[in-house]
């Protein structure tokens, strides 16, 4: 039976990833709250901790688990790393006296809880002195309840890390910052809000002058040679990049005796274009958007296995640049109508970007719903694209392996 696991990232104050809650789901057609809660903890603790390595998922971050009632009280949750995971108490859990003592017997074990969606009721007051962060669902609870509960409670507080989840823009992401949450959960990251629009920056535009050069119909190697001889970084690192892929490029023995012009004829236009694209994104990068660019990484390798894997008509190169790019507006806080103006892309991704037209838009519409667990949705593209349901968890393991490498 296939298993699904998605991650979804959990933020500080200064949007820093510092967690990610994996979210469990078994097969295509059972999505969450179908499966029992306390079978799908069961099934991701079997498949992620005790089968594939968890950082195939999470990297170096903290794991948030989903526990139910019955498998806290049955001391379930201490069979994982107390330094790998945060236990989360899902919101339907009775606080009872058999909670209560699994709850402090956990913390006294040296982990690290959270309760799910607070309800802010009296009766879970006295497991606060057990619990580390709490978890306020901003849409289920309005900003002046949550506040009110802060101010009444700011003494027993004092010392809990505040989580609001279901934070959808910047401005409920400000708004609760400033209210004293230490922690941000939802797709607020992932959503521009453009006050007005804006040409690209010096560095991009220059990266991107690149860009457009490799994806021209014909190469002209004397001038992506002087753009690169012009930029001491990019001189760098298209000669470790091509130290590193060396052994897959016919032909070239050794990369450091090569002029700037030879090495990018040797690699050609399939791997300049990979490599531009990558820096070009990785120096759009900040603290602020670093997810941002995890994200758009591995979108990118997930559409390029899925296209592989489809025998579609599609190139794999197109694919790629369309999932490393979807999240340009995010990143760059301007239309994408307004940055495809100044750079040259391929038609297909210009379309699937911008129109959300053609079959790489299906495949990139398939990894979006991945991200949000929407597995009904999930099924329906996988369908149409004529792939099985394990064929995306494996596109999805593998892309976010190599994301992770990537920016490591």
């Amino acid at each position: 039976m296939d298993s699904f696991v998605a991650r979804q990232p959990i933020f500080d104050r200064d949007l820093h990833t510092v967690a990610y809650e994996l979210l469990f789901r078994s097969g295509m057609n059972n999505y969450f709250p179908n499966v029992p809660a306390d079978y799908a903890t069961s099934q991701m603790i079997s498949d992620q901790f005790l089968g594939i390595p968890t950082f195939r998922f999470v990297g170096e971050n903290i794991s948030y688990i989903n526990f139910p009632y019955q498998m806290i009280v049955q001391g379930m949750a201490d069979i994982l790393p107390r330094e790998r995971v945060v236990i989360e108490i899902l919101e339907d859990a009775v606080p009872d006296d058999a909670l209560f003592e699994a709850v402090r017997y956990l913390f006294a074990s040296g982990y690290t809880l959270a309760l799910d969606d607070f309800a802010m009721d009296e009766a879970w007051d006295r497991f606060l002195p057990y619990i580390t962060i709490l978890k306020f669902d901003v849409k289920a609870n309005s900003f002046e309840e949550i506040n009110g509960f802060l101010k009444r409670h700011a003494l027993q507080l004092k010392t809990k890390n505040l989580l609001a989840e279901k934070i959808e823009t910047y401005d409920e992401f400000k708004k609760y910052k400033d209210q004293g949450f230490h922690l941000f959960q939802g797709y607020f990251y992932s959503k521009p809000e453009i006050i007005q629009s804006k040409r690209l920056p010096h560095k991009a535009a220059h990266l991107f002058q690149l860009m457009s050069e490799v994806n021209a119909p014909e190469l002209d190697f004397d001038k992506i040679g002087r753009i690169l001889e012009h930029d001491l970084s990019l001189t760098y690192k298209i000669l470790k990049y091509a130290k590193n892929i060396v052994h897959r490029v016919s032909g070239i023995s050794a990369v450091d005796h090569l002029t700037l012009k030879k090495i990018a004829i040797y690699l050609g236009r399939s791997e300049l274009t990979r490599f531009v694209s990558l820096v070009c994104l990785a120096n759009l990068s900040n603290k602020d958007t670093n997810e941002l660019y995890h994200l758009s990484l591995s979108r990118a390798k997930f559409c390029e296995i899925i296209v592989a894997r489809t025998h579609s008509t599609c190139c794999a190169q197109e694919a790629f640049l369309c999932g490393l790019f979807s999240l340009l507006d995010a990143m760059l806080e301007t239309p994408l109508e307004e940055i495809f103006e100044q750079i040259t892309l391929p038609l297909s991704v210009r379309n699937a970007l911008v129109h959300k037209q053609g079959t790489l838009y299906d495949v990139l519409n398939l990894v979006q719903n991945y991200e949000r667990c929407e597995w009904e949705t999930v099924q329906q593209q996988a369908k149409k694209l004529n792939i099985p349901g394990w064929a995306a968890v494996d596109a999805m393991e593998e892309a976010l392996a190599w994301a992770d490498a990537t920016i490591s």
